[in-house]
């Protein structure tokens, strides 16, 4: 079953990453955000959610550089059949991944599940009703 046939969404909350069931009348708008960005000193647009372009500011700022170096970087090593958009997530999704440590992962309290439950607000019974409904859907 993918996420589109079981009306589930995600949403940031708090800074966790929480599933949701959305009402069957309820219509999920976009959250792309358009931004105009110069690779290779012509003038682009890229739609991405805010949260991409949050972490997008941080690697530049990061690396001492702008939005625009990084993204001509990431134009130059994409592979020709990719979007210029799906390459800027993996970018930022291997530059993050990269970035991560056992250490620092432990000092924000990753690799226990129960914490991150309670992040989320999520109890024990909300996940097995959710995934029962699910599965009876798929069923």
């Amino acid at each position: 079953m993918t996420l589109k046939e079981s009306n589930c969404y995600y949403r940031v909350d708090d800074g966790f990453l929480a599933s949701n069931v959305m009402a069957s009348d309820q219509r999920q708008k976009s959250t792309l955000v358009s931004k105009n960005i110069t690779i290779l000193g012509r003038r682009t647009s890229v739609r991405l959610e805010p949260e991409m372009w949050d972490s997008l500011y941080d690697v530049a700022r990061r690396e001492r550089t702008s939005i625009h170096n990084v993204c001509s970087l990431i134009y130059l090593r994409k592979v020709k059949q990719s979007t210029l958009t799906a390459a800027i997530r993996v970018f930022l999704l291997l530059y993050f991944r990269a970035a991560s440590t056992e250490d620092g992962h432990a000092h924000v309290h990753h690799g226990n599940f129960e914490n991150m439950k309670a992040r989320a607000r999520v109890t024990e019974v909300d996940l097995c009703s959710e995934n029962q409904k699910l599965f009876s859907k798929a069923v």
